[in-house]
């Protein structure tokens, strides 16, 4: 019987995500509008033993912006990507809580310093070799900005799917993302955002179409 509660709901989610084809590289992409779903190694849970979700993502301006959008998460710089902006400060305070570069690195707009520059090329790095994502068609803006949001309420307010003791986001300077274990800080454990039944089908549907391309 259906129960209705954030963690079926979740467990459903991530089943269905799963289905979908997994890609390293933006350009393997066959469509232009949707969302994407980050996976990073080690990072696992009941309800998705080979990989739970670590981010959501969407391009909720733009059409057509899906793969430019991932392509600004591999390879484009740390104002252009919250994402990235994360990881590297994530990084930087792994290796020391004081470093001298955080606090320019963490304000969006600040260019990157001669010595933090070279963690641009350590994100970069660490995208290709510890993440991998999946992603779902949707061509309408509302519908796809809609799910962004309950999506991220809902995975980030499962206390099933949460982030292993040696996670790097740990060390991150949202304390949303370091407690949810999500690379997210917008609609995290926003409880108004919470799927439904209803909502898990219009998933469910979309994930279908984006199957039989």
């Amino acid at each position: 019987m259906w129960r209705n509660s954030v963690e079926e709901i979740c467990r459903c989610v991530h089943e269905l995500i799963s289905s979908l084809s997994a890609y390293s590289n933006p350009s393997q992409v066959s469509f232009t509008n949707g969302l994407y779903f980050f996976y990073e190694k080690g990072e696992v849970s009941i309800h998705a033993p080979n990989g739970r979700v670590v981010r959501v993502g969407n391009h909720p301006y733009s059409s057509n912006g899906l793969k430019r959008r991932l392509q600004l998460h591999y390879s484009g710089n740390k104002n252009s990507s919250v994402f990235r902006k994360f990881l590297g400060g994530a990084l930087m305070r792994r290796e020391n809580p004081a470093h001298p570069c955080l606090p320019h690195w963490e304000k969006q707009g600040q260019p990157t310093c001669k010595v933090c520059r070279k963690v641009e090329e350590d994100v970069s790095n660490l995208l290709r070799a510890n993440f991998y994502f999946r992603c779902v068609k949707i061509e309408d803006k509302g519908t796809r900005n809609l799910l962004e949001k309950k999506l991220i309420a809902t995975i980030s307010s499962c206390k099933i799917c949460k982030p292993s003791g040696n996670w790097l986001g740990r060390y991150a300077y949202s304390d949303l993302v370091r407690s949810s274990g999500l690379w997210n800080s917008n609609y995290v454990y926003d409880g108004d955002w919470v799927m439904s039944a209803e909502d898990l089908n219009l998933l469910r549907n979309l994930i279908q179409l984006t199957r039989v391309r």
